[in-house]
């Protein structure tokens, strides 16, 4: 009975013709907040400054990584890697230490392209942020990872700083003064001479792309959520075959041409000294 009940209830309702309803296929505005990566303590943004970065860098890292970042620090000779690792640390639950010989742990050459290539900003922050388990990089941040040794701990800033400044280290002044120019002739028609995607074309770009329209995604150097999640390879394999709107540059520049050009798009997200 109660069935029969709803079924002469559901009856009773008024019919509602949806075959013509109008939709609006139009995406609202989008009104959600990208979290930033390079923040504060207090979660406010930050921009890295690379000038600032040096005096980190001489105080906490130099003494490993040496002064011009070659990896050849005065203590580089005496790095061990830590002896914990899982099996250790389980076995330790038992009150048995394992007695093995201290492996050799060698800083990073950040000179070292093939290396550097594969790394982002982002990547980067984390190792000096959480420390690189079982070498002798130690953690600059509130907390270790497992494996890994424990640093005196930097504040974001710091460690962004120091970051940025090591990422000099791929390039010169000179460099960096060629790709100005080139990036000047070749580039900011649609990325913009400040990177921020506002060239004479970039309201064409912004027609084709949503993410330009606010001033984020592909190509928007001074979006740093994106272009600190970015390694170097990627930077180069676009500006070789091309992406989307981007036209393809293959034989069209030297690889030494594109590499400045990479270098050179890093310092839209950090304060650098003026390249003239």
């Amino acid at each position: 009975m109660a069935l029969v009940g709803a079924l002469a209830l559901a009856g009773c309702q008024p019919a509602v013709d949806v075959s013509r309803a109008k939709v609006d296929r139009r995406l609202p505005p989008a009104e959600e907040v990208l979290i930033p990566l390079v923040i504060d303590e207090d979660w406010r943004p930050i921009v890295p400054d690379a000038i600032q970065g040096k005096q980190v860098f001489d105080a906490n890292c130099a003494v490993c990584h040496g002064a011009s970042g070659d990896g050849n620090g005065p203590m580089a000779p005496t790095l061990k890697a830590p002896d914990v690792d899982v099996l250790t640390a389980f076995l330790s639950l038992f009150h048995i230490e394992l007695q093995r010989p201290p492996l050799p742990s060698k800083p990073i050459n950040f000179h070292n392209r093939d290396l550097e290539n594969v790394i982002t900003p982002a990547i980067l922050y984390e190792t000096v942020t959480q420390g690189r388990p079982h070498t002798a990089m130690p953690a600059f941040g509130p907390e270790a990872s497992f494996g890994a040794n424990k640093a005196q701990t930097l504040t974001n800033k710091q460690r962004w700083d120091a970051n940025a400044y090591e990422m000099t280290f791929r390039t010169t002044p000179e460099e960096l003064s060629a790709a100005k120019q080139l990036y000047e002739g070749q580039c900011a028609e649609c990325h913009g001479v400040s990177g921020d995607g506002k060239g004479p074309r970039g309201p064409e770009m912004a027609a084709s792309l949503w993410s330009w329209a606010r001033g984020e995604g592909p190509g928007i150097f001074t979006d740093i959520n994106y272009i600190v999640q970015r390694n170097p390879s990627e930077l180069t394999n676009v500006v070789l075959d091309g992406h989307v709107l981007m036209p393809s540059y293959r034989g069209k520049l030297t690889q030494a041409e594109i590499d400045g050009l990479v270098d050179y798009i890093y310092t839209f997200f950090y304060a650098h000294p003026p390249i003239k």
